[in-house]
């Protein structure tokens, strides 16, 4: 995950998936569930952000719910939480 400031006032963000990942119906299944995951935090998330997300490998077998685990990981370390 990366993080840059923006012009915007909005925050965000872009899902990266090479084909390592998988077949093209995986790599999408898995854009899918981080661009959700996406939705689900913005509203806590700081405004003028650019937030990239890059999926490795181990994406395409994890659950939604690893996803989302590390997502909020790497969310905290790199503060880009309103609460934080």
């Amino acid at each position: 995950m990366g993080v840059l400031p923006s012009q915007e006032t909005s925050t965000q963000g872009a899902v990266v998936v090479s084909r390592r990942v998988g077949s093209a119906v995986i790599r999408n299944k898995v854009k899918r569930r981080l661009r959700e995951i996406f939705r689900k935090e913005l509203p806590g998330l700081l405004p003028g952000l650019w937030i990239v997300v890059t999926a490795k490998s181990p994406a395409a077998s994890a659950s939604t719910e690893a996803l989302h685990a590390e997502w909020l990981r790497l969310g905290k370390r790199l503060s880009i939480f309103a609460d934080s």
